[in-house]
């Protein structure tokens, strides 16, 4: 998720009522107030962020063109529930891009200013225990995947990653051992390792282990984890 977009509730100056709404929801979502399966429901909504219904349907009408939310007839709008293929399907792409992003690391970190952005973000990232305070990790990790994507200077890379639904993945797996979380820190020692290499081969690759041994962990979850298909 791009924190960028990320707000707190409520009123805040110089934005607009759609803008306040959507950043609110999206740092519930963010924080877990709002969980995949959920049914939001405009009125508490309204009253919540103290708007419009017009706002809200419009609002809700761009987080389900985005996959964050589906609309369903009748019922409302509900935050997105992903199934095994979902999952499967938004890591695959998960995948390619951060081999993508890893390679235009390595290049990158050659200037000795973003070798030092890289290991700041990753000592932050290791020195956050997930175990007491998970909060606190989930930040530092959002910052070290946003930092690599940017390193390479892929314009059309940090337009796409931030849209992939691997926030709503990682909420619905978190009651089974926070499967998609990524919790094992010598995962991203292997991958800041690689890219620290100078070798953007072998970066890409480590990139793409770090997501696969993921796509392990999520492999070996019962179906219960998972929105039925169809």
């Amino acid at each position: 998720m791009d924190l960028a977009l990320i707000g707190a509730p409520g009123h805040s100056s110089g934005r607009t009522p759609f803008e306040n709404v959507y950043r609110g929801v999206i740092r519930a979502l963010y924080e877990g107030r709002y969980v995949p399966g959920q049914r939001l429901i405009a009125p508490d909504l309204m009253r919540e962020f103290d708007v419009g219904r017009g706002t809200i349907r419009e609002v809700l009408q761009r987080l389900a063109s985005t996959g964050v939310v589906q609309l369903v007839a009748q019922k409302g709008a509900r935050v997105r529930r992903l199934s095994r293929r979902e999952v499967t399907e938004v890591l695959d792409l998960v995948e390619v891009l951060l081999g993508l992003a890893a390679r235009g690391a390595a290049h990158a970190v050659v200037d000795p200013a973003l070798h030092k952005g890289l290991q700041d973000r990753y000592e932050a990232l290791t020195s956050s225990p997930f175990d007491t305070d998970f909060a606190g990790f989930v930040a530092a990790r959002e910052q070290y995947y946003r930092y690599l994507v940017q390193l390479g200077g892929n314009r059309e890379l940090q337009r796409i990653f931030p849209s992939i639904q691997v926030h709503i993945m990682r909420m619905q797996l978190r009651a089974f051992n926070r499967a998609g979380d990524s919790i094992d820190l010598s995962d991203y020692g292997l991958l800041q390792s690689a890219v620290l290499s100078h070798d953007p081969e072998s970066a890409e690759r480590a990139g793409r282990a770090h997501v696969q041994r993921t796509m392990g962990r999520i492999a070996e979850l019962p179906d219960r984890a998972f929105e039925p298909e169809g």
